[in-house]
């Protein structure tokens, strides 16, 4: 053969064009297309993912715009209402304080303190004082005194923030005047102490009564940015694999 002529056409599962000749194995090409379509389902999940957090940051901005629920007569919506402000009128009650351990603040650990109120109209929420830190001990938990008589309290709603993976029991139904936990479930802990809590807490802001060290921002979700990132990097792997594939399965056709 003095010459090799282009073709554009699978013959026995071989291309040529010009001088090299496309030549894939079964077994090869098979891991191939299972790789790259997991890799597409990724780079495709990712994409939705980001359009997903892009609406929850709209949805958040516009509940944190919204007027003021007043606690004393109105009960949150525990998707709807998150981050949205709230009022509360009544008093604090001092059995007993929750302690949501492991919150950092400026590169310190402490708590995230967790306070029984009573509005006038006899409801119950937990407030989110703020944070305290833990100090030189930790068998020496901080002193937490709460003001005495009716107080208006300001604050944002959300959930106790969570800490991922918890391992053991969470002392929930313990009696101590002052508990630590590694998670707060609202739900789980009005069940264990026989309380009727709403679903939402009251997250102070701050210079109010009661308030400690106030550190809250919105829930730090992975952003849009994040996942798009993600689907980026997806798709380059979706390329290289391609890349390789030809590269590997490609020979150079010696001229007779």
């Amino acid at each position: 053969m003095s010459k090799v002529e282009y073709s554009s056409a699978k013959r026995w599962g071989r291309l040529s064009i010009g001088r090299y000749q496309f030549r894939p194995g079964v077994v090869p090409s098979l891991v191939f297309l299972v790789l790259m379509v997991l890799l597409l389902l990724l780079a495709n999940w990712q994409w939705h993912r980001a359009g997903e957090k892009r609406r929850l940051l709209e949805a958040r901005e516009a509940h944190c715009q919204a007027p003021p629920l007043l606690l004393d007569r109105e009960t949150p919506d525990v998707v709807l209402d998150r981050f949205r402000p709230a009022v509360a009128r009544g008093h604090y009650q001092a059995d007993q304080q929750w302690l949501l351990d492991n919150r950092v603040y400026r590169g310190r650990v402490g708590y995230h303190v967790f306070s029984l109120f009573r509005t006038t109209s006899g409801r119950q929420l937990l407030v989110n004082r703020g944070w305290v830190p833990v100090g030189y001990d930790r068998e020496f938990l901080p002193e937490l005194p709460l003001p005495a008589g009716e107080v208006v309290l300001c604050g944002h709603l959300d959930r106790p923030e969570s800490v991922g993976l918890v391992m053991g029991r969470q002392p929930l139904d313990s009696l101590q005047q002052t508990v630590v936990l590694q998670s707060l479930d609202v739900a789980a802990l009005s069940a264990s102490r026989g309380l009727r809590l709403m679903p939402l807490t009251l997250v102070l802001d701050e210079g109010q009564s009661g308030g400690l060290q106030y550190d809250w921002a919105p829930s730090t979700v992975m952003g849009p940015e994040r996942h798009l990132g993600y689907a980026v990097q997806w798709l380059a792997l979706a390329v290289a694999l391609l890349i390789i594939y030809v590269g590997v399965n490609t020979r150079r056709i010696e001229l007779e």
